[in-house]
């Protein structure tokens, strides 16, 4: 009996040193989890200031990150008065160098500044569901090169079809009301770039399936959420959390909706291809040249041109999920064009003439040429409108984000670490020493002086310089930029010749800030009627 008592006695002394064991360790990471998550931003910038540090009363980074969330453009003007070259900052995730525009040029194409690194540290690019932004993923690589060598070459074929779902998405969205009559701006945007773009990357009749519109629409908005919801856990807990999280299994969800729509459409493809090159090797050498050419033809019109079909080639056979890459696709294009076309509007229902300006510029070329890509770039009074817009509203206040795989000294001196998070500023779009009355949107600006000798060039809507970053700069600016002008540009071909426009009373389209993020206002809607347009947009050339 006694010894059964003195077993259970040191049992449960056993279990109360286990337990204060487990407690005390816990209290151990706790306290050193605090103190690198306090003590590590500092270490990274190697005893230089961060502008918008801890206050005295704060122990953690949190009110430094809420504080560039609601007001990140005043507190990089603020910065830059004081350190006009560069400066650390704590942004709503982690602690970056903010660097002047005009080191954009030496940024833009050294490769120790990575920008695959910086992506899959922000967007969580090794856990599941985020699997878009892992670095030196093979999605990447046929991302990137699709885009470049395939889907910019192949544009001017686009052009007609990107015209007819815009039509097809305005007459749903806008109607064919004469009358006034309200509508959410944003969100009909939205759709209808959403039927353009999956015209040319999914084809036909995907670009038209609800569900799928849905789902290229959606995916967007819930990576970013899922992203935010996931930042506030610690680097070593992210991959459970995300396991939990409404949001990260919302991402994954549709992703495994996005496979289903698009599996079988990929399966029909490929045997199809299996089976005309299985037809081309039985086939007897028998016909005459000109058949040959002529049968040739024939396979090339079955064979689709789209996003789907340039990927498989750009793959060549190397294993990659078609379903994510066009969920990639539409993430980097959808919002960002639909955010552009947004703003314009906006800009141009205060400004009726600039309207009818924009008119009579549709009715020359369109009217005369037709949808060809030569016209879309004489379209020069819209492409100055766009870059305008851009100037004053980029989808970001910095860009060109990258970091850095090794010391770096820039020619001027200045020096930054390896691992560090850099950002081009673009302020100097919005000063008087870069444009005159910089404040001012003026929707001739670029048209006037792409008309001066020499200015031709960097004028252009998809030009990128060290004045303008809008679609950033470099070897990584933005690769879908040619598309995005295209159809940004069709579409508002079709609203200025088919739509009168108004702001409507009491609504003011205040621009909506998160930290360096800068939108479109979603709330804001406008006023539109239908109008008879001049010239037929379905076929401009014969109503001439």
């Amino acid at each position: 009996m006694l010894q059964t008592q003195l077993q259970l006695q040191l049992q449960g002394t056993s279990i109360f040193h286990q337990l204060s064991l487990l407690i005390g360790l816990s209290l151990i990471l706790c306290i050193t989890w605090t103190a690198y998550t306090i003590l590590s931003p500092y270490l990274r910038v190697k005893g230089k200031r961060i502008f918008n540090d801890r206050s005295k009363t704060e122990l953690l980074w949190t009110g430094a990150r809420k504080r560039f969330q609601a007001g990140a453009r005043d507190l990089f003007k603020a910065a830059f008065a004081q350190y006009p070259d560069a400066f650390y900052i704590m942004t709503d995730t982690d602690v970056e160098l903010i660097l002047n525009s005009k080191y954009a040029a030496e940024v833009r194409n050294d490769k120790r500044f990575d920008i695959g690194k910086y992506n899959e540290d922000m967007f969580h690019g090794t856990i599941a569901g985020f699997e878009m932004f892992e670095d030196d993923h093979v999605l990447e690589r046929v991302f990137v090169e699709t885009v470049r060598n395939k889907l910019t070459r192949a544009i001017g074929k686009f052009v007609e079809p990107i015209s007819q779902e815009a039509a097809d998405g305005l007459q749903k969205q806008w109607t064919d009301n004469t009358e006034w009559h309200a509508l959410p701006l944003h969100q009909s945007i939205l759709r209808t770039i959403s039927q353009q773009s999956s015209r040319v990357f999914q084809g036909f009749p995907l670009c038209r399936n609800p569900d799928w519109l849905r789902i290229t629409v959606n995916h967007t908005v819930t990576f970013f959420e899922a992203a935010e919801s996931l930042k506030v856990w610690p680097h070593p807990l992210r991959p459970l959390a995300a396991k939990f999280l409404p949001l990260c299994r919302k991402l994954r969800a549709e992703a495994e909706e996005a496979r289903s729509i698009i599996a079988p459409v990929l399966q029909e493809r490929r045997a199809r291809k299996a089976q005309q090159a299985q037809q081309t090797r039985e086939k007897e050498v028998v016909n005459t040249n000109e058949e040959e050419d002529e049968e040739d033809e024939d396979e090339d019109k079955e064979t689709p041109g789209d996003m789907i079909e340039w990927a498989e080639q750009t793959a060549n056979g190397a294993i990659y999920d078609p379903a994510l890459l066009q969920m990639k696709v539409s993430l980097a294009s959808i919002h960002t064009t639909s955010d552009l076309v947004s703003q314009a509007i906006f800009n141009l229902c205060s400004r009726p003439e600039l309207v009818d300006d924009l008119r009579k510029e549709v009715i020359a070329v369109i009217g005369q040429q037709g949808w060809v890509k030569t016209a879309i770039y004489q379209l020069k009074l819209m492409d100055s409108v766009l870059k305008e817009t851009q100037r004053l509203k980029p989808i970001s206040i910095g860009t060109m984000v990258r970091t850095t795989t090794s010391p770096v000294t820039f020619t001027d001196g200045l020096q930054v670490p390896p691992n560090t998070r850099t950002l081009v500023s673009c302020h100097n779009m919005w000063t008087d020493a870069v444009h005159a009355n910089a404040a001012e949107f003026d929707g001739y600006r670029f048209l006037k002086l792409r008309q001066k000798p020499g200015q031709e060039n960097w004028t252009q809507l998809v030009s990128t310089s060290n004045n303008h970053l809008g679609f950033g700069h470099g070897m990584h600016a933005c690769p879908g930029r040619f598309f995005a002008a295209t159809t940004a540009k069709v579409l508002l071909a079709h609203v200025v010749l088919k739509y009168d426009l108004k702001l409507l009373d009491g609504e003011k389209p205040d621009i909506i800030e998160h930290g360096a993020a800068q939108y479109a206002n979603v709330w804001c809607g406008i006023g539109v009627r239908r109008r008879t347009e001049e010239i037929d947009l379905a076929c401009p050339v014969a109503t001439v």
